[in-house]
């Protein structure tokens, strides 16, 4: 009968081998800084889990992983899986900054917005300056004609000999200097707002740029697809 004391050598020496026997010795661990990202394979099969994470059980061939935490630029890569060579990816995940996100919105409206996971915001932003710009080239083009009728008609009226046809050509260059003169007041409108839009898409990131709200992690997630009779099993252990 054993005593306490080779009791607990007993424990003390063969717990961990026995943990350690339970450890996964093949398939693709993830691992990420910061912790508690989203783990996303895509091949033969479509697994996900939050990292630290270990997939295994029949994971083969070439898959697309994506590592992705809100707050961060998403990680892209591919891997070749084999059941029998375990394999592990670290991630050092980059944050998204309120510069990368001001740079890319002064080259494109709203791109900044899709930078930081505010995608109906840039799309607004993006379709309101895309409107507005296209509204300046059908204003401009009107414009130039209105401007083209006006000059013509000037050039009638200083041409017209006759008192009657200067008359009615006066009343013509009157309302075609009108008509260009509301052209380029529209022309300058459309300018206008989409620099106003332009502006506004720069002020919303430099005083709204969005904060993670919170995080959560795990010790060890580990993910088992069950390839036989399909389905997956999900096993969540914690370190102490």
């Amino acid at each position: 009968m054993l005593s306490r004391g080779n009791l607990a050598i007993v424990i003390f020496v063969f717990l961990p081998m026995s943990l350690y026997a339970q450890q996964p010795d093949s398939g693709f661990t993830v691992n990420s800084n910061p912790t508690g990202a989203e783990v996303l394979l895509k091949g033969d099969l479509i697994v996900s889990g939050v990292s630290p994470v270990s997939f295994t059980q029949g994971m083969q061939g070439r898959y697309r992983v994506i590592v992705r935490k809100y707050g961060y630029e998403t990680y892209k890569s591919s891997v070749y899986l084999q059941p029998e060579k375990p394999m592990n990816l670290s991630v050092q995940l980059t944050p998204r900054t309120r510069f990368k996100a001001l740079a890319r919105s002064f080259l494109i409206p709203g791109w900044g917005q899709f930078y930081s996971e505010q995608k109906l915001k840039g799309c607004c932003f993006f379709v309101l300056v895309a409107g507005a710009v296209g509204a300046y080239f059908i204003a401009d083009a009107d414009y130039d004609d209105k401007v083209l009728h006006y000059e013509n008609t000037l050039s009638r009226y200083q041409g017209a000999s006759v008192y009657d046809e200067k008359r009615s050509l006066y009343l013509e260059l009157t309302a075609a200097r009108k008509d260009a003169y509301d052209a380029e007041s529209l022309r300058r409108l459309t300018i206008g707002v989409a620099i106003a839009v332009w502006g506004l898409n720069v002020l919303d990131l430099l005083f709204s740029f969005p904060h993670e709200q919170g995080s959560y992690s795990v010790n060890s997630l580990t993910l088992k697809p069950d390839l036989n009779n399909g389905g997956a099993a999900l096993l969540w252990s914690h370190r102490f």
